[in-house]
């Protein structure tokens, strides 16, 4: 009989669309798959023919109503106070979150788990399945950079490196310690194991494949081979198609700047939309912007700008000038696989990271925070980002992230692991 491999998918939309593009190549393979996440995600597996088991309780959107937590973009006094905040409020959320993935569990055959979902290892280790994990960022220690999830940018020692990934692992888990620790009195399994779910990847020797290119993060040679850069996980859709008033702009005149803050980063859209309005207008460019209707009526009057809710990045990507945007691993993957030059605008989480990676592939500018962006910096930037050399460099780059198959290798090591 065959039994369902389970992919926990929570967080947000760029947290949940890798994790379908995998489990689709897992499905194409001819594994039996289901994914677990939220609600609002199951229109977005049913297009792709996936099955979907819901877990109730998503963290991710208290942040829309805070825009401190998890950052020290509005300084790190408030910025610590609004974590302690969210950290609070999500107690129950958090509670919920596990009883309902580990009903959505039951009867796996295996369970595929990503960072935002860290806690899936628990419910592995209950049931006495195997757990991959599937990390849409670097989480495994080592002395070649500092762990990218770090609150801020720091100039540190081998040993210091490797160990602030102990920090972020603290930091990750502690926070729920006693939501796991009553969950664990009434889950199957043993009682005694840790509570820490990166202590329990290790204790089983869990393999790791990340879903980003090495291209743009090189493993480290300190990793052990259980763990593997495979490439990104893109969730394309051939039957997609730019809206009709995307495509009439783009006829319109030069190719645009795009501008987006994502679902983390545009927690203050007024404030991101004058921002990126002014930008455009002192830069003397046209723009498309990601935003909703009623950032719209803030440049009803523009011809050079029009604002819509999303469009798909494969598509728009590579017929812009310059991408701007927060610096999301997947809206960063987007922007460097269609070779386009990329300006991040960073408010915390990992953004930082793919900001510096960025640059250091010579794709883009440095990063400019959220903390401190400006238009007359934006402008700066776009004029940076647009230089020759700086054009070349995202062409190259976005070739060779287009020539990798980072599923396949995904589920070519998955394989070796369940069977």
């Amino acid at each position: 009989m065959r039994r369902t491999i389970t992919i926990l998918a929570s967080g947000t939309l760029g947290d949940v669309r890798p994790l379908a593009a995998l489990g689709r190549g897992l499905r194409d393979a001819g594994y039996d798959i289901a994914i677990a996440t939220h609600e609002q995600f199951a229109p977005l597996l049913s297009a792709h023919g996936l099955a979907f088991r819901c877990i109730e309780g998503n963290p991710s959107d208290l942040l829309l109503h805070d825009d401190a937590a998890l950052t020290l973009d509005s300084g790190a006094a408030r910025g610590a106070i609004a974590t302690f905040r969210y950290i609070r409020r999500a107690q129950e959320v958090y509670a919920r979150l596990l009883d309902s993935a580990t009903a959505a569990c039951a009867g796996s055959a295996a369970l595929i788990v990503s960072l935002a979902g860290c806690w899936g290892q628990l419910i592995a280790t209950a049931f006495g399945i195997p757990c991959v994990w599937a990390p849409l960022q670097p989480i495994t220690p080592t002395t070649r950079f500092p762990s990218p999830l770090l609150p801020v940018t720091l100039r540190l020692g081998a040993r210091a490196r490797r160990l602030s990934y102990l920090a972020v692992e603290m930091s990750t888990w502690l926070p729920w310690r006693t939501v796991l620790q009553r969950w664990r009195a009434r889950a199957p399994g043993p009682r005694h194991a840790p509570l820490n779910p990166f202590a329990l990847a290790r204790m089983s020797n869990a393999l790791f494949v990340y879903g980003f290119s090495p291209h743009v993060v090189p493993p480290p040679d300190d990793w052990s081979p259980r763990h593997i850069v495979t490439g990104y996980w893109f969730l394309d859709d051939p039957a997609e198609r730019l809206a009709l008033e995307i495509e009439a702009f783009l006829a319109a005149g030069e190719p645009p700047v795009a501008i987006g803050f994502g679902s983390m980063g545009g927690r203050r859209p007024h404030d991101d939309a004058t921002l990126a309005l002014e930008t455009l207008r002192l830069a003397q460019r046209r723009g498309i912007l990601f935003s909703s209707a009623d950032v719209a009526r803030l440049a009803v009057g523009r011809r050079n700008v029009l604002v819509v809710p999303h469009a798909p990045h494969r598509l728009l990507f590579p017929r812009v000038a310059v991408a701007i945007h927060h610096g999301g691993a997947g809206t960063t993957a987007a922007s460097l696989r269609a070779g386009v030059p990329t300006i991040t605008v960073p408010v915390g989480i990992d953004q930082p990271f793919w900001g510096a990676r960025v640059a250091a592939l010579g794709a883009g500018p440095p990063p400019l925070p959220r903390r401190r962006a400006t238009p007359d910096r934006l402008v700066h930037a776009i004029a940076v980002a647009t230089e020759e050399h700086i054009r070349v460099r995202a062409t190259a780059v976005g070739r060779l992230i287009r020539a990798e198959d980072g599923i396949a290798r995904a589920v070519a090591a998955i394989a070796r692991v369940v069977g």
